[in-house]
């Protein structure tokens, strides 16, 4: 929806939420017409006349509240309010069946009757105006009646009258129209400050995006991965569920990048989050750049078997690169070192001494020749197990 149909749609809530003010205001000018042609001769027209004015009021009334219950639960739309109009110029064309009565109507009863339709209009000024497609279905057919009947009449004072009820109506379409734009210019400034504040609101969660996010590689930061770890560390210590951290450190990365540059260093490293960002998609994953070449990967509700069959599955992802490494002492091609630690019901609380436990394994894999997984499985009050792979 357009701004310009979302200010629409206010205004036409605003027009039906005021409603009853000018439904009320027609029944009673209707009932003070009445009163003043008790002595006319036009009784019985004037009785059938309050009787059509009354029923577009219930009509009105019954729109008004059917559109109400709408949209409740429905969006806005155009037809509805056209309907809406249609129904206040029917109501307008009733007082302009009124205003038919002045033609052989006495002196008194000819001010009444231009009182109460010029103060029909003028109460459409201030509520229907909300939606000027309502107020010119309604004040149209209630003046032009009138002026035209005064004009009809002849005589200097019928002139002056109808005159002056012309000037009347141009002046009152002007407050009119001042009421509209003073509604839309609030409900302007209303929705601009909702857009200001979307915007403002996403820019704000981007940037705490950007402040989680490592900005080379895309995937998590340390901080965000400090974050994360001190929260499924707790969550561990009040569960029974198992967790696994692996620290991966790529192999001889220096001299990977004293040789070809950082540039492919930089190069080397998305590749190797991209291949992490893919294995550990779960919900409750996350991989996250530990700092220059090391990488560490969180696994919520994962036990050392599983944690160990999903790094080796990383070491062949980056072996099946093949981005070469001819200066590696160890091996023709990047690969990683990888240390794990998957722990249940253990007695550590402290993420620091679990990633020293992790990087432990990291250092043994590293001193074994690298480009091998080593693990350790904790649990209450037991030393640190170590598997090599």
């Amino acid at each position: 929806m357009t701004q310009s149909i979302k200010i629409e749609a206010a205004l036409f809530r605003h027009l039906l939420d005021n409603s009853v003010t000018p439904l009320v205001g027609s029944a009673i000018g209707g009932l003070l017409l009445v009163l003043a042609h008790m002595n006319s001769p036009y009784q019985q027209q004037v009785l059938i006349w309050l009787i059509f004015l009354f029923f577009t009021v219930l009509v009105r009334a019954l729109l008004t509240q059917r559109y109400k219950s709408r949209y409740k639960s429905k969006d806005y739309e155009r037809a509805d309010a056209m309907k809406y109009a249609i129904s206040t110029g029917i109501s307008g064309l009733a007082w302009g069946l009124g205003g038919l009565f002045i033609i052989d109507a006495s002196p008194i009863v000819l001010v009444v009757t231009i009182t109460a339709v010029q103060a029909m209009i003028m109460g459409g000024a201030l509520t229907l105006a909300a939606y000027m497609p309502s107020f010119y279905a309604f004040s149209l057919p209630a003046i032009v009646p009138l002026v035209a009947t005064l004009a009809f009449k002849g005589g200097t004072s019928n002139i002056i009258l109808a005159i002056f009820s012309a000037i009347f109506f141009l002046l009152i379409i002007s407050i009119a129209k001042r009421f509209n734009q003073s509604l839309k210019t609030g409900w302007q400034l209303t929705f601009d400050k909702e857009q200001l504040l979307k915007e403002l609101t996403k820019a704000n969660d981007y940037q705490k995006a950007l402040a989680n996010t490592d900005g080379l590689t895309g995937i998590a930061n340390r901080r965000r991965f400090d974050d994360v770890l001190a929260n499924e560390l707790a969550r561990v210590s009040r569960t029974t569920s198992p967790l696994s951290l692996l620290i991966i450190d790529v192999d001889h990365f220096k001299k990977f990048n004293d040789n070809y540059g950082h540039v492919a260093g930089d190069e080397c490293l998305k590749k190797i989050a991209q291949i992490l960002s893919q294995h550990f998609c779960r919900a409750s994953d996350m991989a996250a750049r530990y700092g220059g070449e090391e990488f560490a990967v969180i696994m919520p509700n994962t036990d050392e078997q599983g944690a160990i069959q999903r790094a080796e599955l990383i070491q062949r992802e980056i072996a099946a690169l093949k981005i070469l490494h001819a200066h590696s002492p160890t091996a023709e091609h990047i690969t990683l070192s990888i240390g794990i630690v998957s722990l249940c019901n253990s007695d550590i609380r402290d993420t620091k001494n679990l990633i020293a436990i992790a990087d432990k394994c990291l250092y043994q894999a590293k001193a074994q020749g690298r480009n091998r997984v080593i693990s350790t499985r904790l649990a209450p009050s037991m030393q640190p197990d170590l598997v090599a792979l």
